[in-house]
């Protein structure tokens, strides 16, 4: 009961900073627990980001459901994510789309996230360990890219991975950016600062 509780409260928060949020995404964000993806006991619901061990953290609620809001995210959308972590924002975007696929480098983390992701019942969700710069070209093009590391340049490569008129929001020099692809270019919208631990090449 208490999580309910808390779940709600952190909803309240995130509906102060931005009444515009869909309802859709704050319904994806109420169906995953978030204190299943962090260690400490009680700040499961707090609007803060939190660490996660291996230098990482758990992004903050509210810039979790910014992110995905931005994204305009459709049911049957094929969803890239650069930057696994804890797998929250991976578990949210399998709430909203058909076929998600996350990228992390650390491959500790990303053994301890695809365990407690099948232990949450995601089968959606795909894990690669590998450099996020190069996203998957296996499996593109997506129809969304989300970043959740930041980033001093606008990856190519991961424009690349985009279909046309997809779109990508990537943390770029203190601000998220975003990504809309054009036919023959992309469309870059500033919105809002933010502060991410680093994404790092290789």
């Amino acid at each position: 009961m208490a999580h309910i509780r808390d779940m709600k409260e952190m909803i309240k928060i995130i509906k102060t900073y931005d009444e515009s949020i869909s309802d859709r995404v704050l319904q994806a964000v109420q169906q995953v627990p978030r204190h299943k993806f962090i260690k400490e006991k009680g700040a499961g619901y707090l609007d803060t980001p939190l660490p996660i061990g291996f230098g990482q953290t758990i992004s903050q609620p509210f810039i979790v459901a910014y992110m995905t809001d931005k994204l305009n995210i459709k049911p049957l959308d094929k969803v890239l994510e650069i930057g696994t972590g804890s797998g929250y924002q991976a578990a949210i975007l399998a709430e909203m789309a058909y076929d998600i696929y996350s990228v992390e480098r650390i491959f500790k983390l990303s053994q301890k996230t695809e365990k407690l992701l099948r232990q949450l019942g995601y089968v959606n969700i795909k894990l690669k360990v590998g450099d996020g710069y190069k996203g998957w070209k296996e499996n593109a093009p997506y129809d969304r890219i989300i970043v959740t590391a930041m980033s001093n340049e606008i990856p190519q490569e991961l424009i690349k991975q985009l279909n046309v008129g997809g779109k990508m929001i990537i943390p770029y020099k203190g601000k998220l950016e975003l990504i809309t692809k054009t036919k023959t270019s992309y469309d870059q919208e500033s919105l809002t600062g933010v502060a991410f631990v680093p994404l790092v090449k290789g």
